[in-house]
């Protein structure tokens, strides 16, 4: 039967359309979408088009290609609707009847083919098999911090969850704050917090009390057929009521690729991180009244299996000690309006110093920043642009008002934001902010050289702005131009030594391209004596062999990390 648009109309300050409503509240969008899984796929397809038109999918759906345009820009149109088509296919049925009938609605009420939404609801998974196939070949920014602290760690023993969505997507993502609500005719109501128009999340919660939060891995177990990610957690919200019940559920299938999905089970007070490659998975547990997880492997087992080069996990180890160290420091005093500075927290754990990019838990990334405090019936969270996490305020929300759609009791008091960085910084910022988006996704690097040279003219001491400068100018041949930015590199005083040793090799590198292979080889000299593997090995074979010029198609400007990915 063919498909009749549904009329959206005002009502009570709402849009409504059929038993679905929208409403804005402190900057956020409020979707709650009733019935079958195909009428809220309707529901929720024509009223992301009164506010986004299909702007948050298409963007979702672009992502793939503008990751392999970085790294293969001749193939990246046609082997992404490659990649899209072939794991729709293989994967179609393993999205399930519920994700499948949504997807279907929602490409109904948008006008667009069918099978659009589906393969756009696979590509997290693409996202994360491409890491495992070829990193560091692209960059690739999906991360994520979480952390549960409860009884011992808080103030009045309460429990306390803050939770970090580090995503692509600037000026969409977080232009389009939503709280999802599903409300299945049969079944539990649950939530998902992300985006209007996109038909799953990395984070939600559910009326059972769980709070769950995705996490990238990097490793090489990855396969072409199992239960997609978003399949996964929106199998956990919509069915799963303990800790058990969800990571059974994990378990019960392959994956495609590697993820961790943290779980808080809010009436039990307890939780785990569900790490997980295709094939294999480990379970970390709290200690202490804590639980902390990034990006990173814990077990040894799931270690044998990441990718990621040591800049990556640096910046995942990075963030997981410093929210540990933080937690301890307010150890028994810890309370809701404590989060945000955690959450937004600019200090490099391995430096010992403020940063405005690079390995802190704030990152360049951060899409979406919440804090949630059941034991309140709270939560709050972040509404800003790019880092989301250093927003001002932390609008709060009374979660059973929320699911019940008491519409009179949504709102509650908003905590302060942290307030990190100055005026200076923040101005910073935003030039480095506006650097990514014009490098990764407009491909605009001479925009990104401009912006990043005004971020380091208003904070000269942040060497991670001279270092993109110069792989940037590095990459397009400029290397008498690129000189200077690596020297200023080079000369910060560096207390990580695998972080003084890149800076020694690259700039014996671009002194090489310039050149200058006597002075470069001095500084080749200084990095592999610092026996800070895997750079210092390969500062050793440039001292017998210079670095060339096509050497360069192997190293790619990542902002995230504040550096390149290179396969030294």
């Amino acid at each position: 039967m063919e498909y009749i648009k549904e009329e959206v109309v005002e009502k009570d300050g709402m849009k409504c359309c059929g038993r679905g409503t929208l409403e804005l509240r402190k900057g956020i969008h409020i979707l709650h979408l009733r019935g079958t899984y195909g009428e809220m796929g309707r529901q929720h397809g024509r009223l992301a088009q009164e506010v986004c038109g299909d702007m948050v999918l298409r963007y979702f759906d672009d992502v793939i290609e503008t990751l392999i345009k970085h790294s293969a820009e001749s193939i990246a149109n046609p082997a992404s609707r490659l990649l899209k088509w072939l794991f729709y296919v293989m994967n179609s049925k393993r999205l399930g009847a519920e994700m499948r009938e949504h997807c279907i609605g929602f490409d109904e009420a948008l006008g667009a083919w069918r099978g659009r939404a589906e393969r756009v609801a696979v590509v997290p998974d693409i996202i994360h098999f491409l890491i495992g196939k070829t990193f560091p070949a692209m960059a690739v920014p999906p991360s994520c911090s979480s952390f549960m602290a409860r009884d011992s760690a808080t103030a009045a023993g309460k429990l306390l969850v803050g939770r970090n969505f580090d995503f692509f997507g600037q000026g969409v993502w977080d232009a389009n704050n939503t709280f999802i609500f599903m409300e299945p005719d049969d079944g539990m109501k649950y939530c998902w917090i992300g985006a209007m128009g996109v038909p799953g999340s990395g984070q939600g919660m559910n009326e059972a009390g769980l709070i769950v939060g995705l996490h990238t891995k990097f490793n090489r177990d990855v396969r072409l057929t199992g239960i997609p990610v978003f399949t996964l957690v929106g199998n956990i919200l919509a069915r799963c009521k303990s800790l058990d019940e969800a990571t059974k559920m994990i378990a019960a299938q392959p994956r495609i690729c590697g993820l961790a999905i943290f779980i808080v089970d809010s009436k039990a007070r307890d939780a785990v991180a569900a790490g997980f490659s295709a094939n294999f998975m480990e379970i970390d547990r709290p200690e202490n009244d804590v639980l902390v997880h990034t990006n990173h492997y814990i077990s040894k087992e799931m270690k044998k299996y990441e990718v990621a080069p040591y800049c990556w996990r640096m910046h995942s180890e990075s963030r997981h000690a410093r929210i540990h160290e933080l937690v301890e420091q307010m150890r028994g005093s810890l309370a809701p309006a404590d989060v945000p500075r955690i959450m937004s927290d600019c200090v490099d754990y391995f430096e010992g110093k403020r940063r405005i990019a690079g390995n802190i838990v704030g990152a360049t990334n951060n899409s979406q920043s919440v804090v949630f405090s059941p034991d309140d019936d709270s939560m709050w969270i972040a509404n800003g642009d790019f880092p989301v996490c250093m927003s001002d305020i932390f609008h709060g929300f009374r979660i059973s008002a929320l699911f019940d759609a008491d519409r009179d009791n949504y709102e509650i008091a908003d905590i302060p934001g942290a307030g990190q960085l100055d005026d200076t910084e923040r101005a910073a910022q935003r030039h480095y902010q506006e650097a990514w988006v014009a490098h990764f996704d407009n491909f605009r690097d001479d925009l990104a050289v401009f912006h990043l040279r005004r971020a380091s003219e208003l904070v000269p001491d942040e060497p991670v702005y001279s270092r993109l400068v110069g792989f940037i100018m590095m990459k397009q041949g400029q290397y008498e131009q690129a000189l200077p930015f690596f020297v200023n590199n080079a000369q910060y005083d560096y207390k990580v030594q695998i972080m003084k040793a890149e800076s020694e090799l690259w700039l014996g590198r671009c002194l090489d391209l310039a050149g200058q292979r006597g002075k470069a080889v001095d500084h080749y000299r200084v990095a592999a004596q610092l026996d800070a593997q895997p750079v210092s090995a390969a500062a050793g074979k440039n001292i017998n062999s210079p670095f060339r010029a096509s050497q360069l198609k192997d190293v790619a400007p990542e902002f995230v990390v504040g550096t390149v990915l290179a396969k030294y």
